[in-house]
């Protein structure tokens, strides 16, 4: 199989710690079906014809991308776990402003707000997205009586 030059080699980008966009959002640039299935028409449209590739290959692709699909799903849901548990505790958070500069501030978790893809946690009647959260705090006469 041959590659082509439409596709970047930075295609498949693999989460690290140091990729903050990536790593917080357990996404790469393969997010869906239908980009998928373009890199799959484009390997069709460009394999040697004296060496085609077998449908074995293809179909391993297939489940490759159905796995990294679950474990996306996965990801999602264990967010949104952390978020909800997160109702009733005291949180820390930094935020910066227009100027670049960075304001600590605290405040109990009232409830989760989803919009889209993001989730952000209502902190004192402000929105505060779950990447800004510095420091979880339970309190400890709620964590007697539960």
């Amino acid at each position: 199989m041959s590659t082509t030059s439409s596709v970047s080699s930075s295609y498949w980008i693999t989460p690290t710690s140091t990729d903050s966009t990536t790593a917080t959002t357990g996404t790469s640039d393969i997010g869906n079906f239908e980009t998928f299935l373009q890199l799959l028409a484009t390997e069709l449209q460009n394999q040697d014809p004296t060496d085609p590739v077998s449908n074995t290959e293809y179909v391993s692709q297939i489940a490759q991308f159905n796995s990294l699909s679950q474990l996306e799903a996965i990801s999602t849901g264990m967010e949104a776990y952390q978020a909800y548990s997160m109702i009733g505790t005291t949180v820390s958070y930094s935020t910066t402003d227009s100027s670049g500069a960075t304001t600590t501030s605290t405040g109990t978790v009232n409830s989760v707000i989803i919009d889209g893809d993001n989730l952000y946690l209502s902190v004192d009647g402000t929105s505060v997205s779950l990447d800004n959260v510095t420091k979880v705090s339970v309190d400890s006469s709620a964590a007697a009586t539960a």
